[in-house]
């Protein structure tokens, strides 16, 4: 088979690995901006490549990531025609063991790895896989990485709070320094609320929502016991399922996302510190990562310690974070492009 024949027949695989998804696991995502890739992001300077018979980059990952993953490669193959590009995007949950298997080499994924991941790699490899950050997460397309919110009652008096208040409302622990927290009161409402309890929703660990809200807001603190862990129909439908229950628990507060708001409940602004500047989560907030829980998606990669990446990667990864495939990501208008500081960090991590 001609390598051309063997490109034809991995895009065609990859195509079919597409359509094998579930149903249910690829949603359409309304386009919620129209940024361009900042202009001071360098364009992609191609290196060599070597191309030996049947040479292959496999990707193994993300479903959410499909439409980024293909734009990328649409690139990437036009410069090495010679090299077969294969995709498995299938979920975020297949890009660690993709990784630990051999079977994948690059592995997008939509969220951070879980503890449990990491700990599959450390234990075959003996270190840890390379997090290389290649989009920002959405504002609020339901399955495309949003940002987290809080929601509380509409007539809450409370239109902020900070992570350490946030840390103080939900950990035993409080590894953010704020004081005990248990009612309105102690948040510095007034009136008829200061006394009245605050009523906790959360999503039973382990998930990427809920590993993601641990980590931001209680460094992966301890949580208090009087949490209502709520269900759904998927754990997207089930912050909705907490938001309707508000009405029926005065002084509610959840974590969850934009998808999720009824019209019983309100999305409070957020602040990184206490006394900081709050923050909605806006187009512009979650680009410039102001918004407190703005979200990141990544490319893992197996690279050894004081070892360089396979140059097929390495380009991979120098061409995703490049001006064109920046503004792949643009192009799509839901997950949003990286800033130049950002960009500049994680191409030091590919050498």
């Amino acid at each position: 088979m001609t390598r051309t024949a063997t490109l034809a027949v991995s895009i065609a695989v990859a195509i079919c690995a597409l359509s094998a998804v579930p149903a249910h696991a690829l949603k359409y995502a309304a386009p919620e901006h129209s940024l361009k890739a900042d202009p001071s992001i360098p364009k992609w300077n191609p290196g060599p490549v070597e191309s030996h018979p049947e040479e292959e980059l496999a990707i193994v990952g993300a479903d959410i990531m499909d439409e980024m993953v293909m734009e990328w490669t649409k690139i990437y193959r036009k410069q090495y025609p010679r090299l077969s590009l294969t995709m498995d995007l299938r979920a975020s949950g297949a890009g660690a063991p993709g990784l630990v298997s051999g079977k994948g080499q690059l592995a997008p994924v939509g969220r951070e790895m879980f503890p449990a991941e990491r700990k599959a790699f450390v234990d075959k490899f003996g270190y840890e896989p390379l997090e290389i950050k290649v989009a920002t997460g959405s504002v609020g397309s339901l399955g495309k990485t949003a940002a987290s919110i809080i929601l509380v009652d509409k007539d809450n008096p409370i239109d902020c709070l900070s992570l350490p208040q946030l840390d103080a409302i939900y950990s035993k622990t409080r590894k953010l320094g704020y004081k005990e927290v248990n009612t309105w009161g102690d948040l510095g409402a007034t009136g008829e609320w200061a006394s009245r309890p605050i009523h906790l929703y959360g999503l039973k660990p382990v998930n990427g929502i809920e590993q993601y809200f641990k980590e931001v807001a209680m460094k992966g603190g301890e949580y208090k016991d009087n949490i209502q862990f709520v269900k759904g129909k998927g754990f997207t439908h089930a912050f909705t399922v907490a938001a309707e229950d508000m009405a029926t628990h005065p002084g509610g507060l959840t974590y969850a996302l934009m998808a999720n708001v009824t019209p019983n409940v309100k999305v409070l602004k957020l602040s990184s510190t206490q006394g900081g500047t709050c923050y909605a989560p806006t187009v512009e907030s979650v680009y410039a990562h102001k918004y407190p829980f703005s979200r990141y998606v990544y490319i893992y990669v197996n690279k050894a310690p004081g070892k360089p990446l396979e140059p097929k990667v390495k380009e991979f990864l120098k061409l995703v974070l490049s001006q064109e495939g920046q503004q792949a990501v643009a192009n799509e208008r839901v997950f949003i492009p990286l800033q130049p500081e950002v960009v500049k960090e994680e191409l030091k991590k590919l050498d």
